[in-house]
């Protein structure tokens, strides 16, 4: 409500005007009246344009900063004022501006200190009258607990509402201090709410140690025992091979190596291997660890070979000699030949048998 205080004079008599001219005190009062009346309504007037700032409330959850400059106010507000670790935190700019007045906002995440950018907002500029406003919002999160601050925050703005050459100027923020505090806060527990100390408890008997001893012992026969049981059961599962099936098995292994186009000695003596582990599977002769003329001469006491088989062994065991030790280099058709007699041999286990009958 608008109040307005006028004095009146005491005593209100003729006014004289001009040259001779008297207004009567009627005259007077009606003018006072008038000019009164015009006041009043152009003072409401003003007031209802120019609202007082003390009209608009602070949020109280909220830290405030609040300057003005001419045309511009900046305000700056962190709500809640009294985060918790867990909480994010609200940051929220907001510039008006009078017309004609250009503001260059702040640039992104300045200023945030000790919070993490989680998310931000513009919102579109308003207008009310001839302010324009503009909103920034930041979503923030405190990296650590205690007490944290925003810093102060710069905007510039150009003022054009003269004819002149325009005016640059500045406004900043002053600095916002917000405590905060721990996920649990007043909540976190304290040692005086624990209970106290409960009486000793006796402790279980030990077991005997000979109990523990023979339980190990049992533990032990029983995994030997099902050990045994499955490597028995394996064996019968699994027939074992014959000498001469083994010994296919070595040649077909000395094919693939290639070793005869690498290693001719080396050949020569795996090929001699075979036949000599064969005799040993066979009939029991030590035949790896002899000489060849002590292995050939074991065989003939052995008689397990009639004399055929035995000299055509002879040969080919001192045709190897010849290129195992003498330097010997076998043509493509020796070494084929020395092959076959190899697979010869191994396969007289009948022949063996027939002429021993005869």
């Amino acid at each position: 409500m608008c109040r307005w205080i006028f004095k009146w004079p005491v005593e209100v008599g003729p006014v004289e005007v001009g040259k001779g001219r008297r207004v009567s005190a009627r005259a007077v009062v009606i003018l006072w009246a008038a000019l009164a009346a015009a006041s009043l309504q152009q003072g409401c007037a003003r007031r209802a344009e120019n609202p007082s700032k003390d009209g608009e409330e602070e949020d109280p959850t909220a830290v405030v900063s609040r300057v003005e400059r001419g045309p511009v106010r900046f305000d700056v507000s962190l709500q809640p004022k009294s985060p918790r670790l867990s909480d994010e935190p609200v940051l929220t700019l907001t510039i008006r501006a009078a017309a004609g007045v250009e503001v260059e906002k702040p640039p992104f995440g300045e200023a945030v200190g000790d919070f993490l950018v989680r998310d931000f907002h513009e919102p579109l500029p308003e207008k009310q009258d001839k302010v324009t406003i503009l909103r920034q919002q930041y979503t923030l999160e405190p990296v650590r607990a205690g007490t944290l601050a925003i810093d102060p925050i710069t905007v510039k703005f150009v003022d054009r509402r003269t004819a002149g050459s325009p005016s640059h100027h500045q406004i900043q923020s002053e600095a916002l201090t917000v405590e905060v505090s721990t996920v649990l806060g007043d909540e976190a527990p304290s040692l005086s709410g624990l209970r106290p100390a409960a009486s000793p408890v006796a402790l279980p008997t030990p077991p005997s140690r000979s109990l523990i001893w023979v339980g190990l012992v049992a533990l032990a026969l029983g995994v030997v025992a099902v050990a045994a049981l499955w490597w028995r059961k394996r064996r019968v599962n699994e027939p074992a091979l014959s000498p001469a099936e083994l010994a296919w098995l070595e040649l077909e292994r000395l094919v693939a190596a290639d070793l005869a186009a690498a290693d001719i000695k080396a050949y020569y003596g795996e090929l001699t291997g075979v036949v000599r582990r064969f005799i040993e599977r066979s009939t029991g002769i030590r035949a790896p660890e002899q000489t060849t003329e002590e292995f050939l001469q074991a065989i003939a006491r052995d008689h397990s070979f009639a004399a055929p088989s035995s000299q055509r062994l002879a040969a080919f065991l001192q045709a190897a000699d010849l290129v195992k030790f003498a330097g010997y280099q076998p043509a493509r058709h020796d070494i084929e030949e020395s092959f076959t007699r190899a697979q010869q041999f191994i396969g007289l286990e009948r022949e063996v048998g027939t002429e021993a009958a005869e």
